[in-house]
């Protein structure tokens, strides 16, 4: 590894994680704000919401990855043209596609890394997401208060005189009307295993009006299935088709550094005496015309032909203001 390449990669990650970590927050805070509005119909505890946060993680660094890596390299060239060290090597005989070899091979390195996330990190968190989402949900359904009438648990309205917590209930009276069946029971325990939540009730009577039956039980139980959803990718056509919304949708932004890799010198290469640095504006102006695109398509050839549009644009254009 030559000293050139050293020095860059030095420049380079000072800005990379800045960058990284100021996104990583506001995206963070986005997520959080779309956790809350998803829970607002069940409550969570505190380790709870941090482990839909949790699972939140790699969409967090997966789109943070992509838009601090091409922003940082903007910034990298340009401080350099603006303190003439680029003009410093040029006037070396060193030509820009060697300076530019270290963010190619990073760009190279992070694609990879965005696709693995893309592929494997992201539908597997998503289906983790969704099944905690799904559980909470129907727990919200056995969210049962004390000395609180016409609660109902599926067909039953559902009375308890008072409990030790929200999973521990005395003195219940279950009523099924359409039935006309009634349950007594002088305790009741909330808990969840294997994907079913169990409503235990225990020492009381079962009546049923119709048929004039009266059963006395030390325990019965409610039971209240989860639904969940199992993906596996070695069963890859059902994995592709389940996620196929996702892959659409952030396959443009994996190849990010990959597709606007040519953009980087176009924008950041110039001579401080004759061009004010405008490097960020325009950085950001292609970067929001690449995500409005992204996030305007539903088709998954369109996705993978915008990286190679912006590629071969940014190609042309710089074969035509930056000359080998």
């Amino acid at each position: 590894m030559d000293k050139l390449f050293k020095y860059e990669l030095r420049e380079f990650f000072p800005n990379f994680l800045t960058i990284f970590f100021i996104l990583g927050i506001i995206i963070s805070l986005i997520f959080i704000i779309s956790i809350s509005n998803i829970t607002s119909s069940f409550q969570i505890s505190f380790l709870e919401l941090l482990k839909m946060y949790l699972l939140t993680l790699p969409q967090i660094i997966f789109l943070s990855t992509s838009i601090a890596f091409f922003i940082a390299s903007i910034n990298e060239f340009a401080k350099l043209s603006e303190t003439q060290e680029l003009i410093a090597m040029f006037s070396l005989g060193i030509k820009p596609i060697k300076i530019l070899k270290p963010v190619i091979l990073l760009s190279l390195l992070f694609s990879f890394i965005n696709l693995f996330i893309l592929f494997i990190s992201i539908p597997y968190s998503k289906v983790a997401f969704n099944n905690f989402k799904n559980q909470k949900k129907q727990e919200a359904k056995f969210n049962l208060q004390s000395s609180k009438i016409s609660q109902k648990l599926g067909n039953w309205v559902l009375f308890a005189s008072g409990g030790k917590n929200k999973k521990s209930f005395e003195n219940i009276y279950l009523y099924n009307n359409i039935k006309n069946e009634l349950i007594l029971a002088k305790s009741a325990k909330l808990n969840t295993k294997h994907n079913i939540l169990h409503f235990d009730l225990f020492g009381g009577n079962f009546y049923d009006f119709n048929k004039s039956i009266k059963i006395n039980y030390q325990k019965m139980q409610i039971n209240q299935k989860i639904s969940n959803i199992s993906i596996s990718i070695f069963n890859f056509k059902n994995y592709f088709l389940y996620n196929r919304k996702v892959f659409v949708k952030y396959l443009p932004f994996a190849l990010i550094p990959i597709a606007l890799i040519f953009f980087i010198p176009l924008l950041s290469f110039f001579h401080p005496r004759l061009k004010k640095n405008r490097s960020l504006i325009f950085s950001i102006l292609i970067l929001a015309l690449y995500i409005i695109l992204t996030f305007a398509n539903k088709h998954l050839s369109i996705s993978m032909l915008l990286p190679l549009a912006f590629f071969i644009t940014g190609f042309i254009l710089y074969k035509w203001r930056v000359k080998f």
